[in-house]
């Protein structure tokens, strides 16, 4: 009778705290933190020809003196010229953005300096020094990379 007693008396203090800790949930209980603060635009990674070419030899189409040991690229005048926001190449919106580079030995981030009227839609030119971290040897000269902007 005793251990009848103990277990009914368990049971009740169980039942009674589990009808306690299950309640329904209504909107106003439920919140993603920074929902409304938060937005990101995912940007299509895009497959073209990386090559190189002496970004020291002046001034860039952003309006920079760059050396050829920076992360410079070059993206094609299709792609520059449809950000362009007056008349001026050096007040580009695609100036000084970053681009993230995915070639055979890594993958490197660069920055958007200048205009490459040779290359196609797809297509970037770099420094030597990036072509070289991304590809290796210059003498290469051309190889399909893949590439998006961040």
């Amino acid at each position: 009778m005793k251990f009848s007693a103990s277990v009914l008396a368990l049971l009740a203090v169980v039942s009674s705290v589990s009808a306690a800790a299950i309640s329904p949930l209504t909107p106003s209980d439920v919140s993603v933190a920074g929902t409304e603060e938060y937005t990101h635009t995912l940007e299509k990674r895009v497959n073209g020809d990386i090559t190189w070419y002496d970004a020291q030899a002046g001034y860039t189409a952003c309006g920079l003196l760059v050396q050829n040991t920076s992360f410079t690229v070059a993206v094609s005048a299709a792609r520059y010229d449809s950000t362009a926001v007056d008349g001026n190449p050096n007040h580009n919106r695609i100036c000084g953005r970053k681009i993230r580079l995915r070639g055979p030995l890594r993958t490197l981030d660069g920055f958007v300096r200048d205009r490459c009227a040779g290359c196609k839609h797809d297509d970037v030119d770099v420094t030597p020094t990036l072509f070289q971290q991304l590809v290796g040897d210059l003498g290469i000269g051309r190889r399909q990379i893949s590439w998006d902007f961040v």
